[in-house]
């Protein structure tokens, strides 16, 4: 299936697995790096609508395409950049084909699968997409480790730049499907009247910001976190890969459906990343991998259900402009207690946002019929 081979393909990233080392290389302090995630959601802030809009209305190929392309550019960019303006330029390419990418490649699985009529499939469909890429991110983790004992840290983004070009080519083979569409396109504003009034986006956004708003700085430094719990470096492409399993695993669990069960772990284990030691950090860190991997698949399909036939690139866009808004907010704490405590008591931040929102969502699940 081209999905999956394309979801592969743009999973097997061995700078990931090396990516706080080189910016530290390369100049770049953790305040620096936070500047580069906060300026990163701005411009998916500023572009997701609008290439929403535009994929709902042109198709959806040419964004995925671009959003692809602009990565690409992305690591262009970042094989020579030594200085912060030359990081936030990268940051600005990887928004762009992010917000581009934003909606349109779950909008053209689910219309693919309803123009064969099994639409009810997507759920399966978008967790063997997941749990492709998360495999093969694993076995870049594991490359780029064991590449980290001969090779400098500028190999692994040379070879991802290579990887991302050959996405780029694959994504030429995508077929657009067709769109049943009852009437013209939704307007915006259409689409935010009744987003406003409709009860069940408000318990999605909680689903969505629990963890969207908190795995980002969980991505971003559990290499630094784990270096300060005086694990080797050398170890980190095998933690990768057990993180990678574990959202896989996830992933696979579609089973167990229970939202605020697997949210009330993934909160418990944030807070406990404060207080553990080496070993219980990296079991930790584990679970709320695995808790991710369970809910993302979760989340999607429930999106490309409730979103509307005429606006479903530009709906999605709207639920992560949300996300984005959260994700500068909680930056702004992360980098605060930070500065002021250190960077496992962050963690307890992190936990006490994925707290509210799921308090949120209980209370507007209980006014449920």
């Amino acid at each position: 299936m081209l999905w999956i081979l394309i979801e592969a393909s743009s999973s097997f990233i061995p700078a990931y697995v090396i990516e706080r080392f080189y910016w530290e290389d390369r100049g770049m302090s953790i305040a620096d790096v936070v500047i580069a995630e906060i300026v990163f959601a701005w411009v998916m802030l500023i572009g997701e609508v609008p290439f929403g809009l535009l994929s709902d209305r042109w198709g959806r190929k040419p964004f995925i395409l671009a959003g692809f392309v602009c990565e690409w550019l992305s690591f262009t960019v970042l094989l020579e950049a030594y200085s912060l303006p030359a990081f936030l330029l990268a940051m600005v390419l990887a928004g762009i084909g992010g917000a581009a990418l934003s909606g349109a490649l779950e909008a053209h699985v689910y219309e693919t699968l309803r123009m064969q009529r099994i639409e009810e499939r997507f759920e399966l469909v978008w967790r063997l997409i997941s749990i492709g890429g998360l495999l093969t991110s694993g076995l870049a983790a594991l490359v780029g480790s064991y590449a980290v004992r001969s090779v400098d840290l500028f190999w692994h983004y040379h070879v991802s730049w290579w990887v991302l070009l050959g996405t780029v080519l694959l994504t030429f083979f995508l077929k657009e499907a067709s769109r049943e569409q009852d009437g013209e396109t939704s307007s915006l504003k259409t689409l935010l009247n009744g987003f406003s009034f409709r009860r069940v986006y408000v318990r999605i956004l909680c689903l969505v910001l629990l963890y969207g708003a908190t795995i980002d700085f969980v991505d971003e430094f559990w290499q630094l976190y784990l270096r300060d719990q005086t694990i080797p470096m050398i170890h980190f492409g095998f933690v990768f890969v057990l993180f990678q399993i574990m959202q896989a695993t996830g992933a696979s669990l579609s089973q167990f459906r229970s939202p605020v069960g697997w949210a009330m772990i993934y909160i418990v284990c944030l807070a406990g990343l404060s207080v553990a030691s080496p070993l219980i950090s990296i079991v930790l860190l584990g679970i709320l991998y695995l808790c991710y991997g369970w809910a993302e698949p979760y989340v999607t399909t429930v999106i490309q259900e409730v979103a509307p036939e005429s606006g479903r690139a530009t709906f999605t866009s709207l639920i992560s402009v949300i996300e984005r808004l959260a994700v500068l907010g909680t930056g702004t704490l992360f980098v605060f207690v930070e500065r002021v405590f250190s960077l496992q008591m962050t963690y307890v931040a992190l936990g006490l946002v994925s707290l509210m929102l799921l308090l949120l969502y209980s209370v507007t699940r209980t006014r449920q019929n």
